[in-house]
């Protein structure tokens, strides 16, 4: 079990990175357009776990995956063989052409709070 001591230091920001905690975005400290407490675990394949405790809510927004059809690699040495996040030509991921959190999640925020 995680101590309710270690969620809170993990929300606090880093000294050596700005607006980044024990592995979370502290994005509402940065936008003004989302409520402040709002920080968010960001992956590869632009996906996202967005929480806002003030509004008890968790967004989570999948990311785009096209499954290579070739043969399976298993291999010690696997990252050596893929490209960078996967992306490459008709294969790995599909990232949008930009990204906006605060304009991804006012919609939501606004049918909650409205």
């Amino acid at each position: 079990m995680v101590s309710e001591q270690w969620v809170a230091d993990s929300l606090k920001p880093s000294p050596s990175f700005e607006g980044y905690g024990y592995k979370w975005w502290l994005l509402g400290r940065e936008d003004n357009r989302i409520p402040e407490d709002t920080y968010a675990a960001i992956g590869v394949d632009e996906q996202y776990i967005y929480v806002i405790p003030s509004l008890e809510l968790v967004v989570v927004r999948n990311g785009i995956y096209k499954k290579h059809d070739g043969e399976p690699v298993a291999d010690p040495n696997l990252f050596g063989k893929l490209p960078a996040f996967g992306l490459q030509d008709d294969l790995g991921s599909v990232p949008p052409d930009s990204w906006d959190d605060a304009q991804f999640l006012t919609p939501i925020v606004d049918s909650i709070t409205d």
